[in-house]
């Protein structure tokens, strides 16, 4: 089937037209959060969630989305319900945007994410009022994205509707998740992270270069800025989250996992996370309607940039995102490659010993690199550009990214945001010894016997 092509003149005006004739509602975003919220704790199975889908069902209608239905489902002996509204566009590729309506147990779950779902009613109807856009969207709000409280399964809504949707997953471009907004102090943040391959044991499956790209672009027209991961140190953040097991999945998880790029947004960090997560006391009042507004135009831009983006691979995970750009994997190994010029200089001017110790370590670094390019260049990067150097000033200099990224990680494991390492045993102790040689003092060139100076010795009699 021939891939339609975009309707270049509306997708090009579609954000601007949009942001000046249809801003985002915060004070309408807030109440539905309250709303929801009101109903108290509505985790997945119970008549509150039911009652929660049915007004979330309303207010797609109310938005304007087309062919709003509620899709049952069942998981393990419990019955859920999902709610579904569409934008149409020409050709069968389409875009999931999503929220879950279902709260923790023992919370009423204003946050969480009762705060995305206002977010995503309120989107909807911004993006109703274009009249032709590139690609089909899809408004989900998932039930039993808290599964977890069960012990049986997780995500378990979201599973469910893309087990259901069979061939045609293979026309799902990309789905975003708005979780967890709405909270003053927060920052919004994309939140790419691993999670295992159901299909690879030891493998891990993350959000690919090319939709990182497309909610670069589409945060910079919106104007609302998405860092990665934390605000202050996404360099840090990146490989990080690569090396560690960082749990806090949404329903991501379910789309990664099943073949299908997919990220979750939020206005919560590792670094700075809603203190009152998961606990009785998430209440609307707790949420600021112009924090709802600001989450809002930046998802209304990421969504119209995934909209005008060419479908990508959803097998794309070696990426590194900084000032704004996004660089793949042929750039990061092209820059690991090219960073052990230094040292390997520096060891030929050596020789012997010191050219060993040298080609010993670059090849290490090398397997490193291709195992994990976005943790080998955090560690070691600095300690090869500054491989020449003699100074041991220098060298201790070159330790900084190392420590920065132990830092990091012991701060998300001391919040209990880790439950282990991605990288094998074999690899942290490689890791551990290729440091060691990228710091050991650099072997000095043998100097050349110099001729004795003093009057020559005459001839033997």
């Amino acid at each position: 089937m021939e891939r339609p092509k975009p309707i270049i003149g509306d997708s090009n005006v579609l954000l601007p037209a949009l942001l000046l004739a249809a801003a985002i509602d915060g004070e309408k975003a807030l109440a539905h959060a309250s709303a929801l919220a009101a109903l108290g704790p509505h985790p997945w199975g119970s008549p509150r969630t039911a009652a929660a889908a049915e007004y979330v069902a309303v207010q797609f209608r109310d938005a304007g989305l087309e062919e709003v239905r509620l899709q049952a489902f069942e998981s393990q002996g419990i019955r859920g319900v999902n709610v579904a509204g569409v934008l149409r566009a020409p050709g069968s590729e389409f875009l999931v945007v999503a929220a879950h309506h279902d709260s923790a147990p023992g919370s009423p779950g204003a946050y969480d994410d009762g705060g995305g779902v206002g977010v995503l009613i309120e989107v909807g109807r911004a993006l109703a009022q274009a009249k032709a856009r590139p690609r089909t969207i899809v408004f989900l709000s998932f039930d039993g994205e808290e599964a977890w409280a069960t012990k049986l399964t997780t995500t378990a809504g979201s599973r469910s509707y893309i087990q259901s949707l069979g061939p045609q997953a293979r026309q799902l471009v990309a789905a975003l998740i708005v979780e967890m907004c709405g909270w003053k102090d927060g920052t919004p943040v994309v939140r790419p992270m691993p999670y295992a391959d159901p299909l690879r044991p030891g493998m891990t499956v993350l959000a690919p270069a090319w939709m990182m790209r497309a909610i670069a672009e589409g945060a910079a027209d919106s104007g609302v800025s998405f860092p990665v991961g934390v605000p202050w140190y996404s360099w840090l953040y990146q490989p990080v989250v690569r090396a560690l097991r960082v749990q806090r999945h949404a329903d991501d998880l379910s789309f990664l996992q099943g073949g299908v790029p997919a990220v979750t947004v939020s206005d919560s960090s590792f670094a700075k996370y809603y203190p009152w997560y998961h606990q009785p006391t998430d209440t609307a009042d707790k949420l600021d309607p112009a924090a709802l507004e600001r989450m809002g135009r930046g998802v209304l831009g990421v969504v119209a940039a995934l909209a005008r983006s060419p479908q990508g691979s959803a097998s794309e995970p070696t990426w590194f995102a900084a000032f704004g750009g996004v660089a793949g994997a042929s750039a990061l190994l092209l820059a690991g490659g090219l960073s052990l010029l230094p040292g390997l200089l520096r060891g030929l001017i050596a020789g012997g010993f010191g050219l060993g110790l040298r080609l010993v370590y670059s090849a290490l670094f090398g397997l490193l690199l291709w195992r994990q390019p976005v943790v080998a260049l955090a560690v070691f990067l600095l300690p090869n550009l500054l491989a020449g150097a003699s100074r041991g000033s220098w060298r201790a200099f070159s330790l900084l990214p190392a420590l920065g990224v132990t830092a990091t990680a012991a701060l998300f494991w001391s919040r209990g945001f880790v439950q282990g390492f991605w990288l094998a045993p074999w690899e942290l102790a490689a890791y551990l010894l290729a440091l060691a040689l990228a710091l050991a003092p650099p072997a000095k060139r043998a100097a050349r016997a110099l001729p004795r100076k003093g009057p020559r010795p005459g001839p033997r009699r």
